[in-house]
């Protein structure tokens, strides 16, 4: 073999080498495809969540104005009502006609109160808070109501001792909202669980189950149940979930709907947790 000609073998090594790049640049031309079909995917579903909250917004400050114009007008009814009805005190037929009208205002009065809550302010005042403190407000309230149906709270004591960094507020109206969801899904006699969810896979955030044993999500509004002004029920706004919803968002969290195994709904909101450093910053636990 003369100086300068290449083997067979070195030329073989050659090739191999050759071949050995082009797979690998293939390699990571199909990955790289692939991440970039998945950001595309990710950019357009954070492009829906945009237009779908922009539209929210819309709807909430139209709501909004909506809402304040009725207030006023609206307390007018109420007060001019109660007078009336203690002025018929010796008619009892008109005086039942006079409470009912004070009934009917109470009723609007809730529904301009959700209208106000789903378009208020969405930032909230965030500090250190015992979950404990806020079930115990939310079962006191909901008391009444589940008292009335015979539906049983169960409550795992797990969740008492549990540090969010959260506006206790916000989570209680959250919460609340949830659980007179359950009370009227389960019936007379039903049971409902307010737990820690399962999923930790962010330890950073802590996820609150509740569940009931009755009928459960329809498949088919499975996908709108937070969607404002919407209900399957004959009575309501249908705005208790998508304050959720929002609150969930505020804080940076989620809200997830789905089917109890047994039977039944199953609602998780999962929260930010408590930590050193927002004790510190918030000065101590509400």
């Amino acid at each position: 073999m003369t100086s300068g000609t290449i083997s067979e073998q070195e030329l073989a090594t050659v090739i191999e080498a050759y071949n050995d790049v082009t797979e690998r640049l293939k390699q990571s031309h199909e990955l790289l495809g692939r991440e970039v079909c998945r950001l595309r995917e990710e950019l357009q579903e954070k492009n829906r969540e945009l237009a779908h909250r922009e539209r929210l917004a819309a709807l909430g400050e139209m709501a909004a104005g909506v809402a304040h114009e009725i207030r006023n007008p609206l307390g007018a009814i109420g007060l001019y009502a109660s007078l009336l009805e203690q002025d018929l005190e010796v008619l009892p037929e008109q005086k039942d006609i006079a409470r009912r009208i004070g009934v009917g205002v109470k009723n609007l009065e809730s529904i301009v109160g959700d209208i106000l809550a789903f378009a208020g302010e969405s930032d909230p005042h965030r500090r250190v808070t015992r979950l404990g403190a806020v079930l115990d407000c939310v079962l006191t309230q909901t008391a009444p109501q589940a008292h009335a149906s015979g539906v049983r709270v169960h409550v795992d004591e797990r969740l008492f001792d549990t540090e969010l960094f959260c506006d206790p507020s916000h989570i209680e109206r959250a919460l609340m909202n949830l659980v007179l969801n359950a009370i009227d899904a389960c019936g007379d006699g039903g049971s409902i669980w307010i737990r820690p969810g399962e999923d930790r896979q962010d330890e950073s955030r802590f996820p609150i189950v509740v569940e009931d044993d009755g009928p459960g999500i329809a498949p088919e509004v499975l996908h709108r149940i937070f969607n404002p002004f919407f209900t399957t029920k004959d009575t309501g706004t249908g705005l208790g979930l998508a304050i959720v919803h929002r609150i969930a968002e505020a804080h940076g969290g989620h809200v997830r709907a789905g089917q109890r195994e047994g039977g039944g709904a199953s609602m998780g909101l999962t929260l930010p947790l408590a930590t050193a450093r927002n004790t510190t910053e918030t000065g101590g636990i509400e």
